[in-house]
Parts: C-alpha cells; structure tokens; sequence
C-alpha cells in the first residue's frame, strides 16, 4: 500500500525527487515524457543510491530494482516489468538531438542497472530460438524471407526501418536490402525466396502475397526444408535441378549431391583411395551404361585400348560362358556334345558340378576357378561318353569333319577366280596340288568305306 506524503517537508531532497518522479508515473503513464526526463535525473546523478531503504535505516539500496519496487517515499512502489514498458517508450521531443542522446543514455543505464528481464534472459532466448528452429528447420527462415522481401522493390533501402502503407501494415523490402539488414548477401536471401516459391508450387505453403512481415503461420516439419533449398548456386541450373531431383528420389539431400557434382578432383582422389566409394561409383556407371551411348562408346573404347581390360574382358566372357552352360545343363539335367548330341546327366556328375561351382569365401557369384572346375568336370564327362559310345563318337568325329569341310569351302567360295591368274606363283601352285590331293585321297576313301558290306553281313556270308 503506498503512504502518501502531504507535506514535502520532512523529505530529503534526494526522497523529493524520487516523490515527484513517483507522482510522474502515476499521473503521466499515458505520455511520459516528466518520468523519462525525472527517471534520467534521478539515474544520472545516482539518487536512487542516496535515498535510505527505510524509515529507520541509513543503508542504500543494493540495486536498482529494489529501489523501483521499494515503497515510496524511499522507491518508486512500481513493478520493474512496468518500467520496462516505459523505457521502450519514445519521448515525444526525441526527435531533437539533445533529447535523444539524454534518453538514450537513460535507456542503456537503466536496462544495465535492471538487468535483462526474463524475457530476454539470453539463455531462455537461445532455447526458444533453438526450439523453434528444431520443430521448423529453415523453415523458419525461409518464413522472414518469404513474409519480407519483394524482389525488385525498393521500398526501405538504406534505411533502418520499413516504410509503413498503414497503421498495421510494413512494406516489403527488396533482397539486396533485405540482406544489407542482415548482413548476409541477396543470393542467400534468394535462396531462401526460391525455396519458398518452390514450396508455393507443391501447395506446401502460402504464397508470398498472403504473407505480411512480422506475422507468423504454421509452418512445415523440418525434414521437409531439404527438399526445397540448396545452399548452392549450381542447385538452381538445369543440371543441379536434375542432380537435386536424383538425390530426392534416393531419399538424400541435394546438397550433398551438389557438392560431390561440384568436386570431381574430390570425388576422383576418393574413389581412388576407397574400395567403397570406389565400387558405389563402379555401380553407379552400370546403372547409368544402358541409357548412355556416350559412355558406351567412350567405355568400349578405353577398354580396346587397354591390354589388361582386355585380358580382363576376355576372361570374363569366358567364364561367364562357362557358368551358363553348367547351370544349363544342371537345370536340364543333360548336356551337349560338340556335334549337339543330347546325353543325360547322372545324379553323381550332377553334384560334383553344383558343389564346385559354388562361390568360395561368401563371394556373390562364381569366380573364374569355379566357373572352371565345374565346366571341366561336365566335359570330361562328355569326353568319357564319347569315347564310350561307338556311335556316338562316329557322329561326333563327322560333324567335326563337316565343320571343317565347311571351313574350307567358304574360304575358297570368296575368291574372286578372274583374278586368280594375275596371282600365278610356283609355291602357291604347288600347295593347291598338294590340297588337291589330300581331297582326291578322303574322297576316294569315303566312297570305299560306303561301298564295303557291313561287318554283320559278312559275319553271316
């Protein structure tokens, strides 16, 4: 309860000023121009540390919060958050440079002698700035830049406060002076504004018209921010667009694959150094070889050109032509002969070939020594049966002679003969002769062996 005091007389003078300053907030709340020059007065000549904290007590106040709650006529009897509001009130008369500097100088001691208010307790506010930044990610951000900025305006430049349209309405401002306020330059702010506009397009947030500086909405979850912003300039040409929309359908960040885009050297000394990287990348190539004749061509062409790819190639199409025909014939349950002769597969050759075509040590596929191992036990099998069967050899050696025959035959079929008598040479005639009658002798001997009786007839003559 507050003690009013009637007569001035028996106050100090140090407790008169602090009477008349007490009387200023009470009558002029509304305009407090008397408080704010009184409360400066009374800070700048430190009153408030003259005046006894009681009736029966010499001893100062030990701060100046204590003297604003104190009752009068020794303190103010006012609440220190009432204050506050005071202080970020203007003085009407604070547009003359005199009077601006004296508030100014009151505001920054008091706030010092006050302390920082529960509100702008920095922790507290740095907890709800993380938090809201943690539920928003740059959401947040992309927010002040959306409900800001106007690209192109001019409106506020150079200017520490935005031009109002209205009583409740702030003008936008343009990126350049957007990021000037800032501190940051107008392609980061762009970046924002183009994420945002992105989000605009997928009807994920208002559109820029419906956003008014100062004025918060409900905004997406974090995990969303990702999809919409790159923190890089590459992100925004065609190539970075289509970078970005892979990364999205892999369910990884742009960014991340921007900046790999943007560093062959970086990547190039990784794959080198990295088996990992080093078969991501492998894999990334074979996904991309079917859709790229480019690297097709360019891929086919360093491999002609390099002795080791080579060997390399030719040893896999080895065995990779060696596992199909053994898990053909394990499938089948047969193989074929040279000639294409059908012979059945039994159980025990089977599982020979199965269990040695099994890749060793976990591998993902047959090596090249298994892929051998079970092709050679299939062809020793073929071997023995040949060998075993009468018929079955006879039929095997004459497709082996007409393979040959036919051989022969093609190679004679595409010489040209009226060009044969320019190419007269003593050797080359003598070879022919000699071919010819290495023809004449099979031949002769074919028809002999058809014109002989069968061994049964002769058995019965």
């Amino acid at each position: 309860m507050s003690v009013r005091v009637e007569s001035n007389s028996y106050l100090t003078d140090e407790q008169h000023r602090v009477y008349t300053l007490r009387e200023a907030l009470e009558r002029n709340g509304g305009t407090p121009s008397g408080f704010l020059e009184l409360l400066a007065a009374v800070i700048d000549d430190e009153t408030w540390r003259k005046v006894p904290t009681g009736v029966n007590s010499d001893e100062p106040f030990e701060d100046f919060a204590s003297f604003v709650e104190a009752k009068p006529p020794f303190g103010l009897g006012a609440k220190v958050e009432d204050v506050r509001v005071l202080l970020q009130i203007k003085h009407p008369h604070e547009g003359v440079r005199r009077v601006r500097e004296q508030m100014d100088r009151m505001r920054a001691e008091a706030n010092k002698l006050l302390g920082t208010g529960p509100e702008e307790d920095p922790v507290t506010r740095d907890a709800r700035n993380f938090g809201g930044y943690a539920k928003t990610g740059g959401w947040l951000f992309g927010l002040m830049v959306a409900r800001c900025v106007e690209p192109g305006s001019n409106q506020g430049e150079k200017s520490e406060s935005s031009p109002r349209v209205s009583r409740h309405e702030v003008t936008k401002v343009s990126a350049n002076e957007f990021g000037r306020r800032a501190g940051c330059s107008a392609n980061r702010v762009m970046r924002f504004y183009r994420a945002w506009s992105r989000a605009v397009e997928d009807a994920l947030v208002p559109g820029f018209e419906d956003l008014q500086p100062g004025v918060d909405i409900d905004l997406p979850d974090a995990d969303t921010w990702s999809q919409y912003y790159t923190t890089r300039s590459s992100g925004e040409s065609e190539r970075g667009t289509r970078i970005s929309a892979a990364a999205q359908a892999e369910g990884i960040r742009p960014t991340k694959a921007l900046e790999v885009a943007e560093n062959p050297t970086a990547l190039r000394v990784a794959i080198l150094s990295d088996s990992g990287t080093a078969e991501a990348a492998r894999n990334a190539l074979m996904d991309r070889l079917e859709e790229d004749p480019d690297l097709q061509a360019a891929m086919a062409k360093h491999i002609s050109d390099t002795a080791t790819l080579k060997k390399a190639v030719a040893a896999e199409t080895k065995r990779a032509g060696q596992v199909e025909y053994v898990r053909t014939a394990l499938e089948e349950g047969t193989v074929k002969t040279p000639a294409g002769q059908i012979i059945p597969l039994p159980d025990d050759v089977k599982a020979d070939a199965e269990q040695r075509l099994m890749p060793s040590n976990h591998a993902g596929q047959s090596g090249p020594a298994e892929a051998a191992a079970a092709y050679e036990v299939l062809h020793q099998f073929v071997v023995q049966s040949v060998d075993k069967n009468p018929h079955v050899n006879v039929q095997e050696r004459r497709a082996a002679l007409h393979s040959r025959v036919r051989q022969a035959s093609k190679a004679f079929e595409q010489l040209s003969l009226d060009e044969v008598g320019e190419l007269y040479d003593e050797e080359l005639i003598e070879s022919l002769e000699q071919l010819n009658g290495f023809l004449a002798t099979c031949i002769q001997s074919m028809k002999a062996a058809a014109q002989r009786p069968p061994l049964r007839a002769v058995r019965e003559a």
